[in-house]
């Protein structure tokens, strides 16, 4: 059970990841003039999607059992939360208001990271059911907790 857990918060990673790199590909050739090398990786992380994709629903097929989702839906979420609690230091200076024209790669990359973040934690949260929110909430305090402690 727990190596499908596993596999599948990997696979969502994944996912998220190749999601993430091809919408910075979009946005850095439509803020470039780019070359024949920006289509090539548009077009790799399209497949990688794709091929995420596939993956996803091959696993989605082998854990039916509702525990099993809402366990792998709730460690999400809070992944999630941890990405989005780094997101002052990644994203650093740099504010949604200011133009991406003159923003560097790496800073472009992070916004659209924080952006799919964002848009992919609400629809998980939305689409918990109560015992999930329930579950997720008690995560949630647990983790608070587990941080006061430390401090």
């Amino acid at each position: 059970m727990h190596g499908q857990l596993d596999c599948a918060l990997h696979g969502l990673q994944q996912l998220a990841y190749a999601r993430i790199t091809r919408e910075f590909h979009q946005a850095w050739q439509a803020r470039t003039d780019c070359p024949a090398s920006c289509e090539a990786a548009i077009g790799e992380s399209h497949r990688r999607v794709q091929q995420c994709e596939q993956v996803l629903a091959q696993l989605r097929l082998l854990i039916d059992d509702p525990h099993q989702i809402a366990e792998i839906k709730i460690a999400r979420a809070l992944y999630l939360r941890l990405l989005l609690e780094s997101a002052p230091v990644r994203l650093q200076s740099w504010s949604d208001s200011e133009s991406f024209d003159d923003m560097p790669k790496s800073h472009l990359f992070e916004w659209i990271s924080y952006d799919f973040e964002r848009l992919e934690l609400a629809e998980l949260e939305g689409s918990m059911t109560p015992e999930e929110a329930a579950s997720y909430a008690q995560a949630l305090d647990a983790r608070a907790s587990s941080s006061l402690r430390e401090e």
